[in-house]
């Protein structure tokens, strides 16, 4: 049976996650993704051009498969305030799954690891998508379109959850409606009150 340069391609990107997941980016080199893909280096190096461009594109790849992706699509179509409550709760459902990856690759461009390109990457997209969001909310007075932004993204890092969730104890759903609604109630515009 003969593979495909996208099966191949596909070899080399779960391999490469399987291995972050274990245990982070620091000795996960490209001869130890190829021989988890059971390809060589030169192969490696074909598709990926660069370890950086690799572990960028295994990030990727897992972020537009996920479920994440398609709620983030789903939330244009919803009125500003629900769809941007679905997208911090798809996030936050989302989180748990990357977080041993994430944390990996944040830790990377902490040390100046190459696998810090695909953290900037992903978080970048992410910002992005929480940009369009909040772009549609009526905002309550003192925030802007990026100050809001910039202020949701920051609240909702992965290392938040781990710190919460997995070092505090904090149960995951209390993490995520802590976190929706503070989050809707410090940037969103209240209705003004009807004279009594």
């Amino acid at each position: 049976m003969t593979t495909t340069g996208d099966d191949t391609r596909s070899q080399i990107l779960d391999a490469a996650w399987t291995l972050i997941q274990r245990g982070g980016t620091a000795d996960v080199t490209v001869a130890r993704i190829a021989a988890q893909a059971g390809v060589s280096r030169q192969l490696v190096y074909f598709h990926f051009t660069n370890r950086a461009g690799l572990l960028t594109a295994m990030a990727r790849r897992r972020d537009q498969t996920s479920p994440f992706a398609a709620a983030a699509r789903d939330s244009r179509a919803m009125d500003p305030d629900a769809g941007f409550e679905h997208l911090l709760r798809a996030w936050c459902d989302y989180v748990p799954e990357i977080l041993p990856v994430a944390r990996a690759l944040e830790t990377a461009l902490v040390t100046s690891d190459d696998g810090g390109s695909a953290w900037r990457d992903r978080m970048g997209e992410l910002h992005d998508i929480l940009h369009e969001a909040v772009g549609r909310l009526a905002l309550a007075d003192g925030w802007s379109v990026d100050t809001a932004t910039d202020w949701v993204w920051a609240r909702i890092q992965p290392s938040t959850y781990q710190h919460l969730v997995n070092e505090r104890g904090w149960p995951a759903q209390r993490y995520t409606e802590r976190t929706v609604e503070s989050l809707k109630s410090e940037l969103t515009a209240r209705p003004a009150a009807s004279p009594g």
